[in-house]
């Protein structure tokens, strides 16, 4: 599907993860998400570059901690081993204000509504998931307000 098919096809796809009676649009570009307690976005990158300038890519990023104040090397450490186990689906980041989040994407090129539905849902549960682990783990005071 080309970029406008995409952002037509957005809104029903999010759906199941939008917050009742909340507007999802963030920026032109870019969708709230709500998976259990991890929020997040869906962004469209690049989509109103030039012609041949950069191809759109589909980024979609939940929050879903703080690193933690101490411990913080074996919290980086296991972050790093669960990207591993995570191969090229998705991968934790940290962010210039200490939040972990988790985030995978593709370029949108040939990208079908199902594929946005299983791309968004497949990191939600991972996110759900780790949040849960990694706060029980690290420490539930690291969670995000």
């Amino acid at each position: 599907m080309n970029i406008e098919q995409l952002r037509a096809a957005i809104p029903e796809v999010i759906r199941p993860y939008v917050k009742p009676g909340i507007d999802p649009v963030l920026a032109p570009e870019a969708w709230a998400l709500q998976r259990g307690s991890t929020s997040g976005y869906l962004a469209i990158i690049d989509a109103g570059a030039p012609d041949g300038a950069a191809e759109p890519f589909v980024h979609v990023k939940f929050m879903i901690m703080k690193v933690p104040a101490s411990g913080e090397a074996a919290f980086l450490r296991r972050l790093l081993e669960l990207n591993h186990d995570l191969g090229n689906f998705a991968g934790f980041s940290v962010d210039t204000h200490d939040r972990v989040w988790l985030g995978a994407g593709r370029f949108a090129a040939d990208l079908e509504p199902a594929e946005l539905s299983e791309l968004i849902s497949q990191t939600a549960r991972l996110s759900d998931r780790f949040d849960d682990q990694l706060l029980e783990a690290f420490g539930r005071e690291n969670a995000l307000d």
